[in-house]
């Protein structure tokens, strides 16, 4: 298994003992010896009760060291103070996994943090698989095996989906939701020993887990997590993942904006954007998705086609899907030719198409659903029917015929087709049936449906993409080992003139500019520089210069200018008595038809250095409008990143602008990741800000940098 560890001990055991076996209704010591009787589980089960001699039919012993013969995994159902104890002697008889149900570690305040500390490392001196603690166990549904606490219930069947779960409950909501077979359904608890990469690096490798699901509330090992996402994707397995905790902050604090636009939760979905990890929002959005991915096959491209019977459910996909990743391509000439001699003429022909025509569904809708469906640029498409278990025969009728349709156009185009319904309000039986048998999912509530089609076809799109070569990057500078040394010997921040000369190095340049140390050297570089200039105050010590009136900008001569330089030398003395000046710099005046961003990076304390785009400049942390990449990036990366901006539309001119140097920007996102490869271990946060991206065909231009350096 490569660096995971072997968990068949833990979820595929040939011997279980129960450690707090009980007779008594409800308890978990009762519950999980009812679980393996009703699954039928055919391994050896031992209780272990000093009361009891038999528990449910099962021999039941005093201790371990009392069993007739080995275990592999043992169930402990006792109390916190209790568990090492079991634990201890679990691994004295041999047992080479163990789950572990109470509450009462880490969760539960310092005494629990040293009781969980203590589980660990007597794990990790003898080997010991535990799942757990304070979690409901786990259950291996296709091969009848489960150390699990909670009732199964009678509709939780096999099948190719795993789940990771942190919560108990959550996790026995999925099982009770019944919506598609389950593989593993693992409930991992705390994770004081294994945790959710483990359990996901060995679903990598099982032959019967195709879909990966889980909900986790943080990621303990990262790196160990990266290594299992790309197991995973490697395998062709998908991970959907819900992950909560939106509002953590993953960085130390620094002064740079940069930092303020990437919190936990936005590192986090670049990593996951990297790796292929499908990330969604809900439990609902997950169990939609899920069942879409186990059972359509994965669509050739992104082109989506959406039936659906009446203008106010494509109202409604219009609005949902705004702020989504799909494309509806329009319909072929011949395709809406074909169209229009179905559907009356008062019906609009467009992608989502109204098939509702003059409601004969029997008629129109199957005929639509197979002429959209042999569109070449259509690779998916999405069927809408509302079909809950109690409407009336007649309803259902057209339901079925609706559904038929679908498992038709499924099975002649070896497309993935799904069936919708704009309500989660369940599925009628007979319709559940044809689908089912014809491979045809049906997704309940349009912004779930939309949001899981989103992630099918995007993952989809990152399978197409693995192998193939990624030109990323760009050369490192020669003088690289010398920047090295120089940033080591800095604290706090580099100089913003020495910021910009590493920029330059990298190939991002800046204006033209001068250090005057007087008010006359001011007016001898802006005459050099030419008029207007920029003159703003030169101190290591005073990073945010415009918050203090530090800068002048739009200097058309020279008395403009030496007053500037005076002027900027009195404000920073008095909010900065102690700072060391520097004079003045003299920057040339970028052009006004420039628009202003920011570029940066910084330094996440789990996976290292990400870089930033954001759109507005200064204004930046107002429009919180802004994207994140894990370096290296590609070009398509770094135009990528510029489009999910709000912003993205003042690059292409707007009210009159020209269009900018999106080429050129995106070229400087390249070459920021690479110096984000090269020093990334060295640099806290780097702020470009402003940017300034000059029309089309004339460059960018880094006005302000600053750089602070991990201490």
């Amino acid at each position: 298994m490569g660096p995971f560890p072997d968990l068949s001990p833990l979820l595929s055991p040939n011997a279980i003992a129960v450690v707090g076996a009980s007779e008594r209704h409800g308890s978990a010591g009762r519950l999980v010896l009812e679980n393996l009787r009703s699954l039928g589980y055919e391994g050896a089960v031992y209780g272990v009760h000093p009361k009891y001699s038999k528990v449910l039919d099962f021999p039941c012993f005093p201790n371990l060291k009392s069993l007739p013969g080995p275990v592999e995994s043992v169930a402990v159902l006792l109390a916190a103070e209790k568990v090492l104890p079991a634990l201890q002697a679990a691994a004295e008889v041999g047992a080479q996994a163990a789950w572990v149900l109470a509450s009462g570690f880490a969760e539960a305040g310092p005494e629990g943090k040293a009781r969980q500390a203590e589980l660990t490392r007597f794990a990790e001196e003898t080997g010991l698989l535990v799942c757990g603690p304070n979690c409901i166990g786990v259950a291996n549904l296709v091969d009848r095996v489960a150390t699990y606490s909670v009732a199964l219930s009678p509709a939780t069947c096999a099948g190719g989906v795993s789940a990771v779960v942190q919560s108990g409950a959550i996790c026995l909501g999925l099982a009770n939701a019944a919506r598609f077979g389950l593989r593993y359904l693992i409930s991992s608890g705390n994770e004081a020993v294994l945790d959710s990469a483990d359990y996901i690096g060995y679903l990598a490798g099982d032959a019967s887990t195709h879909v990966i699901i889980a909900f986790i509330e943080g990621i303990r090992s990262p790196q160990k997590f990266e290594v299992a996402a790309q197991a995973a994707a490697e395998a062709g397995k998908p991970i959907l993942l819900v992950k909560v905790g939106h509002s953590v902050a993953a960085r130390q604090a620094v002064q740079a904006h940069t930092g303020s636009l990437a919190g936990a939760d936005a590192v986090h979905d670049a990593v996951f954007r990297r790796l292929g990890v499908v990330r969604l929002d809900t439990l609902d959005e997950l169990v939609e998705a899920a069942e879409l991915f186990v059972t359509c096959p994965l669509p050739e491209g992104d082109g989506v086609g959406l039936l659906s019977l009446s203008g106010g459910q494509i109202g409604l996909v219009a609005d949902l899907a705004e702020d989504l990743e799909l494309k509806f391509p329009t319909f072929s000439e011949e395709a809406q030719q074909a169209l229009a001699q179905i559907l009356p003429p008062f019906s609009p022909i467009a992608n989502p198409l109204d098939a509702w025509g003059s409601g004969d569904l029997e008629r129109t809708y199957p005929r639509c659903v197979e002429v959209v469906s042999w569109e070449e640029n259509i690779h998916l498409l999405a069927v809408s029917r509302d079909t809950p278990p109690a409407v009336a025969s007649r309803e259902a009728e057209q339901s079925l015929a609706v559904a038929g349709a679908a498992v038709r156009a499924a099975r002649e185009t070896g497309k993935p087709v799904l069936l919708f319904s704009n309500l989660s309000a369940g599925f009628h039986p007979e319709a559940k049936k044809l689908l089912a048998e014809g491979g045809v999912p049906y997704l309940q509530g349009t912004g779930e449906t939309l949001r899981a089609i989103e992630a099918f076809v995007r993952y989809a799109a990152f399978r197409r993409c693995m192998g193939k070569p990624r030109a990323v990057g760009c050369l490192s500078p020669l003088d690289l080992p010398d920047w090295r040394r120089k940033l080591q010997l800095v604290r706090g921040a580099l100089s913003e003139v020495e910021g910009r000369r590493l920029l330059a190095a990298y190939g991002i340049p800046g204006p033209r500019e001068a250090v005057a140390a007087t008010a006359e050297e001011a007016v001898t570089a802006a005459d050099s520089i030419g008029y207007p200039v920029v003159l703003k105050v030169l101190s290591p010590d005073i990073q945010h210069k415009t918050e203090i009136g530090g800068v002048r900008a739009g200097l058309q001569n020279e008395r403009a200018v030496a007053t500037a330089f005076r002027e900027v030398m009195e404000v920073a003395r008095r909010h900065h008595p102690r700072a060391r000046l520097e004079g003045a710099l003299i920057q040339e005046m970028i052009s006004p038809g420039a628009v202003e961003v920011i570029l940066g990076v910084l330094r996440d304390p789990d996976f290292g250095p990400v870089v930033v785009f954001g759109s507005g400049g200064v204004l930046v942390e107002l429009l919180e409008d802004s994207s994140l990449r894990l370096p290296p990036l590609s070009r398509e990366d770094a135009l990528e990143m510029i489009r999910e901006t709000r912003g993205a539309r003042l690059l292409q001119g707007f009210r009159g602008r020209p269009p900018a140097d999106v080429a050129a920007l995106a070229g400087a996102l390249v070459r920021l990741s690479q110096l984000a490869l090269d020093l990334g271990d060295l640099i806290a946060a780097l702020d470009i800000n402003p940017l300034m991206v000059l029309p089309a065909g004339q460059g960018v231009r880094a006005v302000d940098v600053l750089m602070e350096v991990v201490s």
